[in-house]
């Protein structure tokens, strides 16, 4: 305690006036009691990074007279990433440290503040090559499948779809909402996200509209940035934008294909180009009925002088075509006559050609595959006795393997009575005589004793 309090009133003394300085609000929040604590920050130029932090607070009694000035002055209310000019007060508090107590504020650097970066935001538009490419789009003819960019329950996009339906010439449009968030520190992405989303179904749309209507300039700042600008003007489709009232002017309407004042302008200006191309095909039609009708009054006096020359023509043409006729049949018997004799001759020697070549190939062919087959039969034969063998060989092994002897000496043996071989426990019965071969001899033995089990034999010599 005692170090704080040294720590107060040396603050006090070093720091006896008000200062003016230059911040950007990083965090603001108005309390129930009416006070307003900010929290106020300065970055670095080159990278954006906090290099100072401290708290401020404006009290109530200020807070009253300092929030409907600013707003008045600048049409824009305090919020965060606002950078301004404060008059401000150093205070220090055991508890909570060091605070600046604001007194006063300039609205006229705000102001300045805020132009200066709509101006660096279009000019970083203008470097990168994209501020004019939404503007050199062209709006079709007949914008029928429109993609709208709004909040579902802004009166802006009401006056809109209201004004699309009861137009008076009855032209029909089909409207796909994609709901965004028109204002705040989250209207950014909100409106870039779905302009993302129009862009996936870009196929499906003509334009595209966003629509927010009148508002303080505050509540449209969110169009000053340079994400939504950036968006707008390299969109593919046109993009229209109402979203403000006759005062309002965006970074947004300004890059986008078409800017109007309000959402009923919006739709007035679709309706305007249903009229355009309904004149337009009005007057074609017009100008295609008397290109017609002339061209048929003109085919009509051509008709009638031609009529009266055509039987003649017609009888000229016939005794033309018939000389013709006969001239070419004469050629034509002599030329055919001339033509056949030729085929039968060439054909007769064709037919001898092909009979003497066809023999001398079958007395080649034949004589060529006896010798080859010929020399074929040792090769064949070695490889098919050599097959047998090998065949034969691995049989002796495996009868090697499956003699009897061979199994006896590996410590099996055979029990036989009468000669043949016991194959069961239950085949044996009291006195039975029994002979054992071993691979090296053979046991006689009498049963004298049995016993069977599912596990166990017994058998007592």
């Amino acid at each position: 305690m005692e170090l704080t309090g040294m720590i107060g009133k040396a603050i006090s003394r070093s720091f006896t006036g008000s200062y003016w300085v230059v911040a950007e609000i990083n965090e603001i929040r108005e309390n129930y009691s009416g006070h307003c604590y900010l929290e106020l920050v300065e970055k670095d130029s080159e990278n954006d990074n906090i290099v100072a932090r401290c708290r401020a607070t404006i009290w109530a009694y200020t807070w009253r007279m300092l929030k409907p000035y600013f707003e008045t002055s600048t049409s824009q209310k305090l919020s965060k990433g606002m950078m301004i000019l404060v008059e401000v007060i150093v205070e220090f508090h055991e508890l909570y440290g060091i605070s600046l107590n604001i007194k006063e504020i300039d609205p006229v650097y705000t102001i300045g503040d805020l132009e200066r970066r709509r101006k660096e935001i279009l000019h970083r538009l203008e470097e990168e090559g994209i501020i004019n490419m939404n503007r050199q789009l062209e709006i079709p003819g007949v914008p029928s499948r429109i993609a709208v960019i709004s909040s579902p329950a802004a009166a802006g996009y009401e006056d809109f779809i209201h004004q699309l339906e009861n137009n008076s010439r009855n032209y029909r449009f089909s409207t796909t909402l994609f709901p965004a968030l028109m204002q705040g520190s989250a209207a950014g992405r909100s409106v870039t996200g779905a302009l993302d989303t129009v862009f996936e179904k870009e196929e499906m749309f003509d334009v595209v509209v966003i629509l927010r209507g009148g508002g303080s300039a505050s509540d449209l700042s969110c169009f000053d940035s340079y994400e939504i600008a950036a968006h707008i003007a390299q969109f593919p489709l046109p993009v229209i934008t109402g979203i403000g009232h006759e005062r309002d002017k965006t970074i947004a309407g300004m890059v986008a294909n078409t800017n109007v004042k309000t959402p009923t302008a919006a739709a007035e200006l679709l309706i305007g180009k249903y009229t355009e191309a309904d004149t337009l095909v009005l007057s074609l039609g017009n100008r295609l009925a008397s290109a017609v009708s002339s061209l048929i009054r003109q085919n009509r006096q051509v008709t009638s002088a031609l009529s009266g020359s055509i039987p003649g023509i017609v009888k000229n043409r016939m005794q033309q075509a018939k000389a013709e006729l006969r001239a070419s049949g004469s050629i034509m018997a002599r030329s055919a006559g001339g033509y056949i004799q030729k085929r039968h001759h060439t054909i007769d020697s064709f037919h001898y050609r092909f009979k003497l070549h066809t023999k001398n190939y079958l007395l080649s062919l034949r004589t060529s595959e006896v010798e080859v087959r010929t020399k074929l039969i040792p090769q064949h034969t070695i490889r098919m006795l050599k097959g047998r063998s090998e065949r034969l060989h691995l049989f002796g092994t495996k009868l090697g393997l499956l003699d009897p002897e061979n199994i006896l000496k590996k410590g099996y043996a055979l029990v036989m009575k009468n000669g043949n071989i016991v194959k069961s426990a239950r085949n044996i019965h009291f006195d039975d005589l029994l002979e054992t071969k071993l691979h090296d001899g053979r046991i006689t033995s009498r049963v004298s004793d049995i016993n069977i089990s599912p596990e166990n034999t017994k058998v007592t010599e």
